[in-house]
């Protein structure tokens, strides 16, 4: 873990309003979150068979970020909405598991991902287009998002926001 870096986002965030501690069971909301993200997985294939790319594309990037608010959140934290709150999750969840695994919650793994889904969410203001190779792409940074997580999640003792 990059420990002075995530301090930092904590503070940052915290003060931004976009991150919060959560009171109960952290752990089990976490592997629960990743539980979700896991069986995601298996939709987008579904979808990159039926060749609907667009949202293949869209939902591997959602399950590439739930992965990653799983790690937050098995952290104790949980990033809320509002502008930024996607950055805010990758950047936490690179912070946590940097060393472990790094690039796979950074980098253009995240960066590429979040700006393309953004663009396809909302063409008007960057019209983009996908392909198979795109979406078959980010369902891999997804599936290695979430073994990270799992791996992240069998630590002891695990990190806390």
């Amino acid at each position: 873990m990059d420990t002075p870096r995530f301090e930092r986002l904590v503070n940052l965030y915290t003060n931004k309003g976009l991150l919060e501690g959560v009171d109960g069971d952290a752990y089990s909301a976490a592997i629960q979150r990743l539980r979700l993200a896991s069986d995601d997985l298996d939709g987008v294939r579904v979808l990159l068979e039926g060749g609907s790319l667009r949202l293949a594309y869209n939902a591997a990037y959602d399950t590439l970020r739930h992965a990653a608010e799983a790690v937050v959140r098995g952290a104790g934290g949980r990033v809320t909405s509002g502008l930024g709150t996607h950055e805010a999750v990758f950047a936490l969840a690179d912070a946590l598991v940097k060393g472990y695994d790094d690039e796979v919650f950074a980098g253009t793994r995240a960066t590429t991902s979040r700006l393309k889904r953004n663009s396809l969410e909302y063409p008007e203001d960057n019209p983009v287009s996908v392909d198979e190779s795109d979406a078959e792409e980010v369902l891999q940074w997804a599936s290695d998002a979430i073994k990270a997580a799992e791996a992240f999640l069998s630590r002891s003792p695990l990190p806390t926001i």
